[in-house]
Formats: C-alpha cells, sequence, structure tokens
C-alpha cells in the first residue's frame, strides 16, 4: 500500500493542515495479477474521521484501519479537526466547509481517489460520528453511507455549548433530510453496551431508525464494551463488510494480508 503523510494550504481554514491518504496495493503480493502500478480505475474512498481529544493521527495509530484499507481495497482519508466537531468555528476556523468541499476537491483531484457519490462513504468515532451523521445527512447525494461509531450525540433539546462548541442540533438535521424525501445514505450505527453515550445513542435509534428512507440500516448493540478502540477496530471491519460496493476492487475479492 502506499501511506503518504500530506501537508497543504487550505483555503476553508486559512492554514496548512495535515492529512494522512492510505492507498491500497492493486497488485501487492498476490502472484495472479499483472505486476503494475497503471490502475484500473480510481479508488473508492472512506473519510475517517476522529473523536474529541484525538487527531488525525488516532485511527491509525490505534486501529487496523491501515491494514482494512489494504484488504478491502479502498483509500483512507484521515484529518485533524482540532475538537470543531467538523463546524464551521470561530475565527474562520471552517472545518463544515473543508469537509464538505475543500477536502475531498483536494484528494479526488490530487490523488487516484474517486468523486463518484457511489464510491464515497463516511464514519468516524464518538465526535466523528456525530460529523459523520451531520455531513452524510446535510448532503444526503454525497456519501453511499454513513458510518457511526459510538457517535457523540448530544441529548435532545441540550445546551448547545455542552461541548465547548455549539454542536448543530442532529435532531433537527435528522428531521429535515427524512422530511426532504430523498434517498438518504445507507446509516450503519454501532454502540457497546457499557458506553456513557449508550442512552444518547439508543435514544437517536429509537427517534428516527425505523423512518430512514430507502436506505439499509444497521445497527450493533454489542455488550461487553465502553468507549474505546478495541470496539471501534471491531466495528470498522462489519462496516467495511457491510457497505455495498460494485467498484472494480470489490469485484477482485479480499486482499488477504
Amino acid at each position: 500500500m502506499a501511506q503518504i503523510r500530506c501537508n497543504f494550504y487550505s483555503y476553508s481554514l486559512g492554514y496548512p493542515v495535515d492529512i494522512a491518504l492510505t492507498l491500497p496495493s492493486f497488485t501487492s503480493c498476490n502472484l495472479h495479477l499483472p505486476h503494475t502500478h497503471q490502475l484500473p480505475e480510481k479508488f473508492p474512498v472512506l473519510y475517517l474521521l476522529h473523536g474529541h481529544g484525538n487527531d488525525y493521527q488516532a485511527w491509525l495509530r490505534y486501529t487496523s484501519a491501515e491494514r482494512y484499507a489494504e484488504e478491502y481495497r479502498i483509500a483512507v482519508v484521515t484529518f485533524s479537526c482540532h475538537n470543531k466537531a467538523y463546524q464551521n468555528a470561530p475565527l474562520g476556523e471552517n472545518f463544515f466547509d473543508f469537509l464538505n468541499e475543500e477536502l475531498p476537491e483536494f484528494v479526488e483531484n490530487y490523488f487516484p481517489v474517486s468523486g463518484r457519490a457511489e464510491e464515497r462513504y463516511i464514519a468516524g468515532l464518538s465526535m466523528g460520528g456525530y460529523g459523520a451523521l451531520l455531513h452524510g445527512l446535510t448532503n444526503p447525494a454525497r456519501y453511499n453511507a454513513i458510518g457511526a461509531f459510538s457517535p457523540g450525540i448530544p441529548a435532545e433539546n441540550a445546551d448547545p455549548e455542552m461541548n465547548r462548541i455549539a454542536r448543530t442540533d442532529l435532531y433537527a438535521v435528522t428531521r429535515k433530510a427524512l422530511a426532504s424525501g430523498e434517498r438518504l445514505p445507507d446509516l450503519f450505527m454501532c454502540i457497546g453496551d457499557g458506553d456513557f453515550l449508550y442512552d444518547r445513542v439508543s435514544s437517536y435509534r429509537n427517534a428516527f431508525l425505523r423512518d430512514w428512507r430507502a436506505s439499509r440500516c444497521r445497527y450493533d448493540d454489542v455488550p461487553g464494551y465502553e468507549h474505546e478502540f478495541a470496539f471501534w477496530d471491531k466495528e470498522l471491519v462489519e462496516f467495511l463488510e457491510w457497505i455495498r460496493r460494485d467498484d472494480v476492487y470489490s469485484r477482485m475479492g479480499r486482499n488477504k494480508v
């Protein structure tokens, strides 16, 4: 695989930003494939969001996300959000705009990464799970599927300043998306039964999952796990197994490493 650490100037944020991009191998150790770096198509891509107190390296350091990118033949992109909940923040740190517009524009033009909605996925843990839901529901035509791992969903009618930055009301965003009549992305949600966010995630699920329009939904309520990377590592594999794909790399099958 190719592991790329990239720094570029962001016009949304007003300063340079670090991202990590993992690109799977085409031939790797598969001797039955021709040895070449000429790709048949651009790779499908997963934008993978970190949680509060983490940075762009967290998924890569504490899980096997890079190995899963190779095995499932999918590009993985991470970046640092600085606890801003993937929203626009004061002083020009427009993280919503960055993730919604600039990051895909940069990645999908500079690298062999697909810009097709059916080959674009978004997922995250904790604060990143909130961010994945926020972005996936604000622009439902942009993503094939959303993965929300122990998402940091504020309680309905909660103080918007509860997390040091006012979070957009996810209940209102979800109601608007459901009322729009648009097809929503497939939704994968998971929570450990010992997680401090268990009640909030369960309440969101009970409020909305039955009405998720014309999409597949999966909800993993897993005993024995808290708010921890061991759980998110396990569920990332479940998500990658579950998402719908029809790209050339999925038809090649899983690349065992």
